[in-house]
């Protein structure tokens, strides 16, 4: 038995394959948490409906029960343009936390093996793994992404409408039967008036507030690119902001330096400004995406929308992902896809001449006029 690590991957012996899933908490599938599968192509796009727990698709068979899920996997049926499907455990209408699930173990084909902790993970959704196509040959992946907003968020990120709601207590939407929820991020200033976010942080809340030790005030969302995960705000009837500058024209260096601040772990770590550092360790996000880069600067939940400052002050990029079992496996969009939306937007944010250095005490004294706590919920 081969027993993989996150971010290792394998052949598998045939486009036909099955594989079964348990968790350490024996009543959670199909009453709290279920499994999806999601027929993708190379660029993460949909190609066709997802497969949800118990809904058989063409390409795959369900069948086990609570305590062990079992699939019959045909990856040579997959809808057209489809050559890779994403594995997804999440919970029912993003309720809570996967760590109630306590552990997974994937087994595929009886001859790989794949353990995932979950105990400290507060996401609702995780994709597990990917079965995808290279060079005609069928392969697995082990993942370990989390969708802090649960099955639907994700799907709505990559353009795939899903229902992730209990099949047995659905109403005519989803959405109707979520819970009352609120989340928690970081924004930064890019004009006197606007805020700039991450999509998810804001995704399907009612209100949203942004509050410093300046004040709190009302906002609104005025333009949301899911897709790449960026949203503007706009604030009326607050004092004018002091907005970021944007580095302009080049972009990061592999190994530069940078510092992002924000404010994770909103009401348990405290209130203010949290600083962190770290280096730039990839100009890539998974699987080639050129719109994200890497870096190992520490975050936790609501860092989300921190602004990644370089040496000299300017924004290089947003924090937008992590992925949770990973080192400092982490993700920001680049400041070119920020102010290309930016510019689409109609908003002409700062961009700065570099030659200044500063220290990192100076950084977080600067920019910390310009960050925002994110509040949003559903009242």
């Amino acid at each position: 038995m081969m027993v993989m690590a996150p971010g290792a991957n394998t052949a598998l012996g045939a486009a036909q394959c099955s594989w079964t899933l348990e968790c350490g908490n024996p009543s959670a599938f199909g009453d709290y948490a279920a499994v999806a599968l999601l027929p993708l192509d190379d660029k993460r796009h949909p190609k066709g409906e997802a497969a949800l727990f118990q809904v058989s698709q063409a390409w795959m068979q369900w069948s086990g029960g609570q305590e062990k899920i079992c699939c019959n996997l045909n990856l040579g049926q997959l809808p057209t343009g489809a050559d890779r499907v994403l594995l997804v455990v999440y919970t029912f209408s993003a309720m809570g936390p996967v760590s109630d699930l306590r552990l997974l173990r994937l087994q595929i084909d009886s001859q790989i093996e794949f353990n995932l902790n979950l105990s400290d993970n507060g996401e609702s959704a995780i994709i597990v793994g990917e079965f995808y196509c290279r060079n005609h040959q069928w392969k697995f992946r082990a993942l370990a992404e989390g969708s802090a907003y649960g099955l639907a968020a994700l799907g709505r990120r990559i353009g795939l409408k899903i229902d992730d709601a209990h099949p047995h207590r659905r109403s005519s939407s989803s959405e109707q039967s979520r819970p009352a929820s609120g989340a928690t991020g970081t924004g930064f200033a890019v004009t006197s008036t606007h805020i700039l976010t991450c999509a998810h942080v804001i995704e399907d809340m009612k209100e949203i507030h942004i509050a410093s030790f300046e004040g709190r005030h009302r906002a609104e969302a005025v333009v949301v690119d899911q897709r790449n995960d960026l949203a503007l705000l706009r604030v009326q009837g607050a004092p004018a902001f002091k907005p970021v500058a944007f580095r302009d024209g080049v972009g990061c260096d592999l190994g530069e330096p940078v510092v992002a601040l924000g404010f994770p772990l909103a009401g348990l770590a405290g209130g203010g400004v949290h600083v962190t550092q770290g280096g730039v360790s990839a100009l890539f996000g998974l699987h080639n995406d050129s719109s994200l880069l890497q870096f190992t600067a520490p975050i936790q939940p609501g860092s989300s929308g921190s602004p990644l400052f370089d040496a000299a002050g300017s924004v290089v990029g947003m924090v937008t992902s992590t992925i949770p079992d990973a080192q400092n496996m982490n993700f920001a969009v680049k400041a070119g896809l920020a102010l290309a939306f930016l510019d689409a937007c109609g908003v002409e944010p700062t961009r700065t001449p570099t030659g200044r250095t500063f220290s990192t005490s100076q950084m977080a004294r600067e920019a910390q006029q310009s960050l925002w706590k994110i509040e949003a919920r559903n009242p």
